[in-house]
């Protein structure tokens, strides 16, 4: 009985792997666009801009209006990796804190241009 439970068990730990490296890698847009030009991607799409890097957007985070009192804006938080052939990079850009970062260690910045219900607009530039 222990061993069938075992397997069970180790069966329903694959499955939930192979969902999440589904949901991960190909449950997913893909937007085709160049560097210098706005692109708007939604949660867990991804961009490959000028055949060099791609940009895969992993969450979009509401953070207004936490407390019980609303005297402030708030910001939306996007969350994504940028790949090139060398480097992975996590970053956080906010609409209203750091909208633009240079990525470290290479030649390109992501600015953050707005956030809507369509998804998130951003711009790579290269230096």
């Amino acid at each position: 009985m222990k061993k069938i439970i075992r397997i069970i068990l180790g069966l329903l730990l694959v499955g939930l792997i192979v969902f999440g490296i589904y949901k991960f890698f190909f449950d997913c847009q893909k937007v085709n666009t160049e560097f210098a030009k706005y692109f708007t991607l939604q949660e867990m799409d991804y961009a490959v801009i000028g055949d060099e890097v791609t940009l895969k957007l992993l969450a979009i985070d509401e953070n207004k209006c936490l407390d019980n009192n609303c005297d402030y804006e708030g910001q939306d938080v996007v969350k994504f990796l940028i790949m090139n052939e060398h480097e992975i990079a996590y970053i956080k850009l906010g609409t209203l804190e750091e909208s633009k970062k240079t990525v470290k260690d290479t030649d390109y910045a992501v600015e953050l241009i707005r956030v809507d219900e369509k998804g998130a607009t951003l711009e790579v530039t290269k230096k």
